[in-house]
């Protein structure tokens, strides 16, 4: 019986780590401004009202990423939106897609 316990007890904990880890890599923003390009052309990087710097690769616009389109639309309608972020801490953070509403 102690080692269900024990058994219950891990998977809980694993459980809340994989919702923090998975948590520190999405952040609800609303976007500032676009900051600019890159000096290849092939990611921009904006703010949000927060001050932080986020940045997204796109190849120039060749490979944009899912729901690019609203980081400006969150810019105009100053709206939050949920940007799932890479796991690399570097900053800026690398975006990696973009969602519509808070992060859930």
């Amino acid at each position: 019986n102690n080692k269900m316990k024990k058994l219950i007890l891990a998977c809980g904990l694993s459980l809340i780590c994989t919702s923090l880890f998975a948590q520190s890599n999405s952040a609800t923003v609303i976007v500032k401004k676009i900051e600019g390009f890159s000096e290849s052309g092939d990611a921009f990087s904006f703010k949000t009202t927060t001050g932080k710097r986020y940045q997204v690769y796109n190849a120039g616009g060749a490979n944009s990423i899912q729901g690019e389109e609203l980081i400006s639309s969150s810019i105009k309608s100053k709206k939050a939106i949920c940007l799932r972020l890479d796991a690399d801490k570097t900053e800026p953070r690398l975006v990696q897609s973009v969602h519509k509403g808070k992060c859930k």
